[in-house]
């Protein structure tokens, strides 16, 4: 009666392990999935923010189209306007892809690998995204000068000092917001890496 006893103790005990080992392994996957979500919104903030400026300069565009003279600065409005409305869409659902990631319902293996994949595909619209916007920075000048009826060749150093310092401060803004979204996306998948270990 003893050794049955005993082994009916020792079975109910390591039934609650079992189901205090899944009650863990359940709430940590609950808590990675929580940090990682944190820290992808952090990006999304900054990209909504960048979102609502985008389309704000696209409305103010669209609004004095017609204080637009010359065909070609009309022709850079329009180029303007179109990625003032799509870059911040397609960075958007980069980014939302990375978000809707289940974490916990796959593997740790597919779960880092897909997060890797999005991570990559990311930061690459990111680079593209600063040089469109360089690119962007570069018409837009004739074109809001045109709006406010400014001869830029008239404008003294905006050649030689305004205009080269604005690229300067672009290029620096964007090279550092794209290092810290790489920073960011890298401590996320340590996050995950973790997680896995």
């Amino acid at each position: 009666m003893e050794l049955e006893e005993l082994k009916n103790l020792w079975e109910g005990m390591s039934d609650k392990l079992q189901q205090q080992e899944q009650h863990t392994k359940k709430l940590l996957e609950e808590v990675t999935e929580h940090k990682y979500h944190s820290k992808l919104r952090t990006i999304k903030t900054s990209e909504t923010l960048g979102a609502v400026i985008c389309y704000l300069g696209a409305l103010y565009l669209i609004l004095n189209f017609q204080k637009i003279e010359p065909l070609a600065e009309q022709i850079f409005a329009i180029i303007a306007i179109v990625l003032l409305f799509s870059l911040p869409v397609i960075s958007l659902r980069s980014l939302k892809a990375m978000q809707q990631m289940p974490v916990s319902s796959k593997t740790y293996l597919e779960t880092l690998t897909n997060f890797r994949k999005s991570r990559v595909q990311f930061i690459k619209f990111q680079r593209l995204t600063v040089s469109l916007g360089l690119f962007l920075l570069v018409i837009a000048i004739p074109v809001l000068a045109a709006i406010k009826g400014i001869d830029l060749s008239e404008t003294e150093h905006f050649w030689t000092l305004t205009f080269p310092i604005g690229i300067i401060a672009f290029l620096g803004f964007g090279f550092w917001v794209l290092r810290s979204y790489t920073k960011t996306l890298k401590a996320t998948e340590q996050l995950l890496s973790e997680i896995k270990n």
